[in-house]
């Protein structure tokens, strides 16, 4: 991040910190009928500290908070920013608590009778509220991938992590030394139990689907795992100039927030597909911001991901996988040779032989996720690696926790 980067994004954080702090006290009304009072009893807590761009990484687990929910068990959650807290109120039925004071939010957990709190990243902010004891700490992530934000020393804060199976297991166990492994609690990943139909059927002949979903920057070098920066457009152009394609477009939600060349790249992208969806409206090319990225990856013949939760999830939804990296990691051994490239390999592709890279894409696309996929998939989420994850879950809280059924 450059230094003019820097002070842009200060700039547009106060901003967005002054106008969370205008509009509280209407959101603070209109949560005010939902918000659990001081006599309820609330068992289950998710604390989110951070603004609407990072909600997304909340949104992912309202689904499961509200099938605990449906087990009669109390759930809220308890949002610092007014603004998070207006746009999660519009996604989900969960009741949520809005306060800006640490103080306020502890005695509403004691008043609560709370017994877990959970966490869905590790805001700086989380750490005062792990000051609070009594309740277990859970951290639960946002997605399963193989970003070294996965296996942070913070992991070591909370009482317990959730993770997906086995394949984190052992990473953070060989990454993160004197980690009590008891702490870690594998549940899968309840985010792909949500009913998503398959993909409708398409007559012969039609073009292929390809899904393009690459991660975002990153806040440092050790997190700059997008594609989009060096081979973005070059790819997104070649598939889009090649007829046997519909290409769509689905970047992280905080794309171009650090840097300003992923901006613009992003740009570029969205740009190039929306003249090409013009030119061709049949085609079907189009970008998505928004919607279940669940729905995105079933609905592929084959997905390009970097190293991402993306990538986890289309192979726990069983897509054929093309995965573009900058770093070696197991998932990437794991792989059939045909499914990983690394971006070096693929910007001199896209110099003078794109031609091979668009035959590998649409052969994936035509053929079932090879067998070292499937195998690193019951590695990934466990066995059965959809449909369960929900109810494991859901005991899992419950255990580690311990309150009292109520439904």
């Amino acid at each position: 991040m450059t230094t003019f980067d820097a002070l842009l994004r200060q700039s547009q954080l106060m901003s967005k910190k002054i106008h969370a702090m205008a509009v509280e006290k209407s959101v603070r009304g209109t949560l005010r009928d939902s918000e659990p009072s001081p006599a309820e009893a609330v068992d289950f807590v998710v604390f989110f500290a951070d603004g609407p761009g990072q909600t997304y990484q909340l949104e992912q687990w309202t689904a499961p908070f509200e099938a605990l929910q449906d087990r009669g068990y109390g759930v809220c959650l308890v949002v610092m920013n007014a603004l998070s807290a207006r746009l999660l109120a519009q996604r989900t039925r969960l009741p949520i608590y809005l306060s800006r004071s640490m103080e306020r939010i502890e005695a509403a957990l004691a008043s609560w009778g709370t017994s877990g709190i959970f966490y869905v990243n590790n805001s700086q902010v989380n750490f005062t509220m792990l000051r609070i004891s009594g309740p277990a700490h859970v951290h639960l992530s946002h997605g399963e991938s193989e970003k070294s934000s996965m296996v942070s020393n913070q992991l070591k804060a909370y009482d317990y992590a959730f993770i997906a199976g086995q394949a984190a297991q052992s990473r953070i166990m060989e990454s993160i030394p004197r980690l009590d492994p008891s702490a870690l609690v594998q549940i899968g990943r309840p985010q792909l139990d949500i009913a998503v139909p398959g993909a409708a059927a398409r007559p012969p002949g039609s073009r292929t689907r390809v899904l393009y979903a690459p991660t975002w920057e990153g806040d440092g070098k050790n997190m700059a795992y997008t594609s989009v920066i060096s081979v973005g457009a070059k790819l997104v152009e070649a598939l889009l100039a090649d007829d046997r394609f519909t290409v769509v477009f689905r970047p992280h939600p905080k794309t171009g927030s650090w840097s300003a060349k992923a901006r613009h790249e992003l740009a570029h992208i969205q740009r190039a597909i929306g003249t090409a969806a013009t030119k061709e409206p049949h085609a079907g090319h189009r970008v998505e911001v928004s919607g279940d990225s669940s729905r995105s990856i079933v609905d592929a013949d084959v997905v390009l991901c970097d190293i991402s939760a993306m990538a986890m999830d289309a192979i726990g939804l069983d897509r054929p996988l093309l995965l573009l990296h900058s770093a070696d990691t197991r998932m990437i051994r794991e792989l059939a040779p045909e499914q990983s490239l690394s971006l070096e390999q693929a910007g001199t592709l896209l110099q003078g032989q794109a031609e091979d890279l668009l035959e590998t894409i649409a052969n994936l696309g035509k053929s079932r996720p090879s067998g070292q996929q499937r195998s690193l998939r019951a590695k990934v989420f466990g066995d059965p690696a959809l449909g369960s994850a929900t109810e494991r879950f859901i005991a899992a809280a419950i255990a580690v926790t311990g309150p009292e059924g109520r439904g």
